[in-house]
């Protein structure tokens, strides 16, 4: 059998590729999805309804696991694009399936930490999966609106670790959001370009130098997001694998840089060296950089424990402080592991007593943003 070897100087054609896009509530992601081309959306949100006359494509309301788990090469046959509505509910859906059963669960009901690892590995495989059925994949968003000392960041609404890897999997991602044009209207544009203020990623070369995309009226457009994929593969499609590697370690290098910088607690800085990869290209400069932020929040890395600790100055809350807060949470319909998770710790119990306030706001934003989307 004849190999067909791509050596290092040529193009390596790409057929399909990974699209990230998460926005503010109410700005159409759903209805963007379904501009893509022969799209079928996995409505593990369950809001495809809410499209109307933009829902233009097939759409699988998933109610558990098993809806797509099983579904085949020959169910999939008639569609280029596999749109997951949204990747925060599908990792969700993979851990409420792991959790039927016994054996992945801790005595008070959680995922055990090995389980929470093969619900990531279950998602990485399965979109590999439909990669390798030659399907583009568009990951479905919602955005989180982070406080960073004087700086508001927006960022997809996921636990840490998740984010950094769906970041590395990702081909671009793009923060939408509206602006007010010159004439004063408002608009949706797509932010591909990383910024202090967003996270994202071009390594389809969208939108030239500001990488700023602006989005038509759909019911004019209808295969805007076809238009796009279709764009950044044809850049990505001029590239050596070489070129290409160098260019998405870079842009890995870059987000880990502003994932550290963004770092408030120890907990942030376990995630990170959980998703540090020693083989990757910028290795050192990763560490260094999850080093330096560490030196600067003052902690310190225990090698009996292998995590990182806050330092002896941490001012804990006291019991009364998080019945507090327990309450504070329930009053705006919030469970404590969505709290937790958007924080970035594991426990209530490690928040700082001097960020108590903050923490409150955040908390009231994460209701807000909840009750729009």
């Amino acid at each position: 059998m004849t190999i067909n070897i791509i050596p290092a100087d040529q193009a390596l054609n790409v057929s399909a590729i990974i699209t990230y896009i998460y926005a503010d509530p109410g700005l159409g992601k759903s209805s963007l999805g379904f501009t893509a081309d022969k799209a079928v959306s996995f409505d593990f949100d369950r809001g495809a309804h809410r499209t109307g006359e933009l829902r233009r494509g097939a759409v699988i309301p998933v109610q558990q696991w098993a809806d797509v788990a099983g579904l085949t090469t020959q169910d999939l046959a008639p569609y280029n694009t596999v749109v997951i509505d949204t990747v925060g509910a599908m990792l969700e859906c993979i851990k409420t399936h792991l959790l039927l059963h016994p054996n992945n669960r801790q005595k008070d009901g959680a995922l055990k930490l090995k389980a929470q690892g093969l619900a990531n590995q279950t998602f990485k495989q399965y979109v590999n999966t439909l990669i390798s059925m030659g399907k583009d994949v568009v990951f479905i968003a919602h955005a989180s609106e982070d406080q960073n000392n004087d700086q508001i960041i927006y960022r997809p609404d996921l636990g840490g670790k998740n984010r950094n890897e769906l970041y590395r999997i990702a081909d671009m991602m793009g923060y939408m959001t509206t602006v007010t044009t010159g004439e004063g209207k408002n608009a949706r544009v797509i932010n591909f370009k990383p910024s202090p203020t967003h996270h994202a990623k071009n390594s389809g070369a969208l939108g030239g130098e500001t990488g700023e995309v602006w989005v038509p009226d759909l019911k004019t457009e209808p295969m805007f997001l076809a238009q796009l994929i279709s764009a950044a593969k044809a850049h990505i499609n001029t590239l050596t694998p070489a070129q290409l590697a160098s260019a998405k370690a870079l842009e890995d290098l870059e987000n880990w840089k502003q994932s550290c910088d963004e770092a408030l607690y120890a907990s942030d800085l376990n995630q990170l060296t959980e998703s540090l990869d020693k083989s990757h290209m910028y290795y050192q400069n990763m560490r260094q950089a999850m080093l330096l932020k560490a030196k600067e929040l003052n902690c310190t890395f225990d090698k009996h424990k292998e995590t990182w600790m806050s330092s002896p100055e941490f001012n804990g809350i006291s019991d009364a402080q998080r019945d507090d807060l327990l309450a504070f949470i329930d009053e705006r319909g919030l469970d404590t592991k969505t709290v937790c998770e958007h924080l970035g710790i594991d426990s209530l119990m490690q928040i700082d007593v001097s960020k108590i306030q903050e923490v409150k706001q955040e908390i009231d934003q994460i209701a807000k943003a909840g009750v729009n989307s």
